[in-house]
């Protein structure tokens, strides 16, 4: 039986420790206090592409290493030993498998007396490694340049969305960071909330995209819609690791949506409300009238009445008319050349457009009564429009006067017909107001007497 005494033993390690060093792809070297090679495995000698005896006692300049690379590990040697500390690097070198990324390790040998009596190394290739880093790096670089740019706001939420982070975009709600543990009730309108949680329980259960629109807080304290998406971010056992989503600020198209609702809503009511003028017109204008003739003639000027008020309004954008613009357009078919037969003085006033349709029409009516039996229907005959304004702010009443002068004398009508009806009861109800018609026998005097509590801001 062979005697296992201690040379054996330390010749078997030995053989260990070079069996590995053979064997490992890292690169092994030793470097003795000259900065000269005293071992190399033969993984760093098939990198430099040599043999032992042309390698050893080499130093890395003389190795054919760049006069910039040798230097640097001349320098790092001395400061191993100097230090007694490990030095850790990386570094590209030309070897034989091409230009590749190497990162070493020097690490002191210290001698039975204490001192540094060599320097050993180890180098391994991640050359793959750092080409993936710096894959990564570009890419996160790209995603980052993306998300600054775009006008989204970016977010990231852990699986049971309890936790949500700002990743960066929009600055609608701040600047990115964490959010608190109760968002949902900092950052969400009352009246959305139950409307999320819905939104994320249902993703949750189905582990596919969160889609909500709500409002949001914004940093100055404002409220702004958004459109928010998020899809689940997996792990390759299917697991949701995380959320990933944005929000879109749709605060100007929900606007734009609001303003559209109203304005078909507005137009359905004046569609309504003109429908209802018209069928008024026509079955008021057929029973005051049995000559169908006439009442077809009639019936056509006050529809072109009612078109001139809608022509009015629209010009300003259904907004309201002033009182002056509304007078003066009532009485232009009667105006012609004559432009002294009318007397018109009053403040500026501007109506909504329920009350100036109303009193078009109403004015219209008294024009035609002046033009066939009163002032108009005389050379010198006369009208004088006049009103006035009393009180302040939604006290304020408006006073208008219509009469007549130097027409013939006036003879109370023995029954009301459609324009007396319209005058009266119409714009009673129109506007709001107290309205007589006087057939007084110098000339018919209309009183309209309404409060301003509608008026449109001039």
């Amino acid at each position: 039986m062979a005697a296992h005494g201690p040379r054996s033993t330390a010749e078997h390690r030995v053989r260990l420790y070079e069996t590995i060093l053979r064997a490992t792809p890292d690169l092994v070297y030793i470097f003795d206090l000259q900065h000269r090679f005293t071992y190399a495995n033969p993984a760093l000698l098939a990198m430099w592409g040599r043999t032992w005896d042309e390698a050893i006692g080499k130093t890395c300049l003389e190795l054919g290493y760049e006069p910039w690379h040798a230097e640097m590990h001349d320098r790092e040697i001395d400061q191993v030993v100097a230090t007694r500390e490990p030095v850790r690097g990386d570094v590209p070198f030309n070897g034989t498998q091409g230009r590749r990324i190497y990162d070493y390790l020097m690490v002191p040998v210290i001698g039975p007396d204490g001192e540094v009596e060599a320097v050993a190394g180890t180098t391994r290739d991640v050359t793959d490694r750092k080409e993936l880093e710096e894959a990564q790096r570009k890419s996160e670089e790209r995603l980052s340049a993306m998300v600054n740019a775009t006008s989204d706001l970016i977010y990231r939420c852990s699986p049971d969305w309890t936790q949500v982070q700002i990743v960066g975009g929009s600055a609608l709600v701040g600047n990115p960071g964490i959010l608190p543990p109760d968002w949902l009730t900092t950052y969400l309108h009352p009246e959305d909330r139950p409307l999320v949680e819905r939104a994320i329980a249902e993703a949750q259960a189905s582990q596919d995209t969160f889609h909500a629109e709500h409002r949001v807080a914004r940093e100055d304290g404002a409220w702004a819609w958004v459109s928010s998406r998020a899809v689940p971010i997996r792990h390759v056992d299917g697991r949701v690791t995380e959320w990933f989503g944005a929000a879109t600020d749709i605060s100007e198209r929900r606007r734009h949506d609001e303003h559209q609702r109203l304005l078909v809503n507005e137009l359905n009511h004046r569609v309504k409300n003109t429908l209802a003028i018209v069928q008024s017109m026509a079955l008021q204008t057929l029973r005051d009238c049995d000559d169908a003739a006439l009442a077809a003639d009639r019936f056509e000027v006050r529809l072109h009445a009612l078109s001139h008020a809608h022509d009015m309004l629209t010009r300003k954008r259904w907004e309201g008319a002033s009182l002056d613009d509304i007078v003066r357009a009532a009485i232009a078919p009667c105006v012609q050349q004559d432009t002294d037969r009318f007397e018109i003085q009053g403040p500026a006033v501007d109506l909504d457009p329920q009350r100036a349709l109303a009193l078009t029409m109403a004015l219209h009516e008294l024009c035609t009564n002046a033009m066939k039996y009163g002032a108009l229907s005389a050379q010198d005959g006369r009208v004088v429009i006049r009103w006035t304004c009393d009180g302040v702010g939604t006290a304020r009443h408006l006073a208008l006067r219509w009469e007549e002068r130097g027409g013939p004398p006036v003879t109370p009508p023995t029954r009301r017909g459609f324009g007396s009806r319209l005058i009266e009861r119409g714009l009673r109800h129109d506007l709001g107001g107290e309205v007589g018609l006087d057939f007084a026998p110098m000339g018919v005097v209309c009183r309209i007497h309404v409060p301003l509590a509608r008026e449109i801001a001039p």
